[in-house]
């Protein structure tokens, strides 16, 4: 799958398998967080002396590899390395074996479910009505080894859904669509988002109690010592299996030490990928990885866009030019290498292209926004491409017409920017030249997306809030990897099954319904989301979200695209302006 997915890219990736194979291919060595003194010194998985994780291994082969040394704490006991799950395979486990997806615990002996009842299965998944559905697996019997790792007992498994403190200016700018989650009603769909995975996944004897977690931080500018502390207090009050943090973050503290702590923790967005990978098996997220969106997006570009003159831009005089491109990033490291790719990726095939970070705080943005603009206009630029948050475009792109710029808006494909009811929060007269490269799926109306088909089945009156997919998006993965690491529930087993396939939705863009691109995790690849389709904004269509005006609309069906699938040549946008 991996050679699939990187063939375009065949130097680059040998050169980092190289890197991978040469670290040392040992077992990785996790202690128990929730052991007597484990938040002594902060350190932890593979934490070196300046807090950055240690060398990892080979994936997917015998054993997930080294993770370092503990910088100032002491060496991490053992964990067992996973076999393929599913399938039959076997893998050294710490004193016993792994069988396909049933599993042996540390030191012990489990009798699992390699055949057994599969009566509630639905054509090869665990269930019916949902294509997040994992394989399917038998009913569990026998004993499933008890505390296999902190955050899991014989009988559950912790899991925290995280809330950062408002942003005045986010909260009213979201409020305006109708798009901002109130406390409680996150709180109510953590609840029956708990009763759904309790009945309908194989969890091997335990249960899921998902915590709500409400935090004194702000990511809005991020304070960086405040996430850091508080994912700390998080793990030391809850003593969580994973974490959930589903929110847009412009800083990685919190997921950083987590990842030390040694909690698996799902969010931040688009981050380079090697955060992921520098930090496994631990930090994953359900968008896709930066440095992968910076080459899904940039083989766009280079295949369709590059020589040719900047004919979608809103006025006469940047539709006489050849493109030349100026990239919005957030200035934080995990998404400023990624905008960095991207830019040198257009700068080889031909493009001119420059970089505008801003800072990710609310409170300058207007005056930011004035002097990036006033500056990427006077430079010529004809095409803009907003590699961040879903929220700076609304910034951006208002003082652009405030200062008669009308460029063309190339997606990037990332941050949700091409959800339809945050589209609407951008200038209209900007956003009409918007078309590019979409992550986002075809959406069915909000009544017919899975968060809503699973909040009826538990019982729930109506729809559930109107940001609840995202969680739910989260919250299946999360799920399907824990029935498909089998008993022996650990950090080890959680990527091995991720890893394997077993959790796919839809992988890759081959597929019966082109509108789903979730989910797809491979070795070295830790984030869901693996192909895009192509879209532009239309003021005037109806959205399938709501049914109220102003919505993306696919082209070619909704095809979706792999790196090294997009065809060659322009795409024709009827965009109106």
């Amino acid at each position: 799958m991996l050679a699939k997915r990187y063939a375009p890219f065949a130097a680059v990736v040998l050169a980092q398998l190289a890197v991978i194979t040469l670290a040392p291919s040992r077992a990785v060595t996790i202690a128990d967080p929730y052991a007597a003194g484990a938040f002594g010194t902060s350190s932890g998985a593979g934490a070196g002396a300046s807090g950055s994780p240690g060398a990892v291994g080979s994936v997917g082969g015998t054993s997930p590899g080294s993770t370092g040394t503990a910088g100032g704490g002491t060496s991490p006991g053992s964990l067992p390395t996973p076999g393929a799950v599913g399938s039959g395979g076997t893998g050294s486990g710490g004193g016993g074996t792994t069988t396909g997806a049933a599993g042996t615990p540390a030191g012990g002996t489990t009798t699992g479910a390699a055949a057994g009842d599969t009566s509630h299965c639905v054509k090869g998944k665990q269930f019916g009505d949902y294509s997040s559905a994992p394989t399917c697996v038998p009913k569990f019997t026998g004993n499933n080894g008890g505390a296999t790792y902190g955050g899991v007992t014989a009988t559950t498994i912790k899991l925290v859904y995280f809330r950062e403190k408002d942003n005045p200016v986010v909260k009213g700018i979201l409020q305006s669509q109708g798009l901002y989650s109130d406390p409680a009603d996150q709180q109510r769909f953590m609840q029956s988002m708990e009763e759904f995975i309790n009945k309908k996944y194989e969890l091997n004897g335990r249960k899921v109690k998902i915590a709500f977690w409400s935090s004194p931080c702000q990511a809005s500018p991020p304070d960086d010592s405040c996430l850091r502390n508080d994912a700390r207090s998080l793990v030391a009050t809850e003593k969580p299996f994973a974490v959930v943090y589903d929110n847009n973050s412009n800083s990685p503290a919190f997921f950083d030490e987590l990842s030390k702590l040694r909690v698996i923790n799902f969010g931040g967005w688009h981050f380079q990928d090697s955060f992921s990978t520098a930090r496994r098996p631990y930090h994953y997220d359900a968008l896709m990885g930066g440095d992968f969106q910076a080459q899904l997006t940039g083989e766009y570009w280079c295949k369709k866009l590059a020589g040719g003159k900047a004919r979608y831009a809103g006025s006469a005089d940047l539709q006489a030019l050849k493109r030349k491109a100026a990239i919005f990033y957030a200035q934080t490291d995990v998404n400023a290498e990624p905008a960095q790719r991207l830019a040198k990726i257009l700068n080889d095939c031909g493009v001119q292209t420059s970089e505008a970070p801003y800072s990710p705080d609310t409170a300058t943005a207007s005056q930011q926004a004035t002097s990036q603009v006033a500056k990427i206009k006077g430079d010529g630029v004809t095409s803009v491409l907003f590699f961040g948050d879903p929220i700076a475009p609304a910034f951006f792109t208002r003082s652009m017409t405030q200062q008669a710029y009308f460029p063309e808006h190339v997606l990037v494909g990332a941050g949700l920017i091409d959800y339809d009811k945050l589209a609407r929060l951008y200038d209209p007269q900007q956003w009409t030249h918007a078309f590019g490269p979409s992550d986002g799926v075809v959406f069915p109306p909000f009544d017919k997306q899975e968060c809503s088909i699973m909040w009826t089945a538990t019982g729930r009156p109506g729809v559930p809030y109107a940001s609840a997919q995202l969680p739910w998006i989260y919250w299946s993965i999360i799920a399907a990897g824990i029935q498909m690491a089998g008993p022996t529930l650990n950090p080890g087993s959680f990527e091995q099954a991720l890893l394997s396939g077993s959790v796919d939705t839809e992988p890759f863009s081959q597929t019966k319904n082109p509108g789903l691109g979730w989910v797809h995790f491979a070795p070295g690849d830790y984030t869901a989301a693996s192909d895009a389709k192509e879209a532009y904004w239309d003021a005037n269509a109806t959205s399938s979200l709501d049914g109220k005006a102003g919505a993306y609309v696919a082209i070619n069906g909704g095809r979706r695209y792999a790196i090294g699938q997009w065809p060659r040549g322009e795409s024709t946008f009827p965009l109106k302006g």
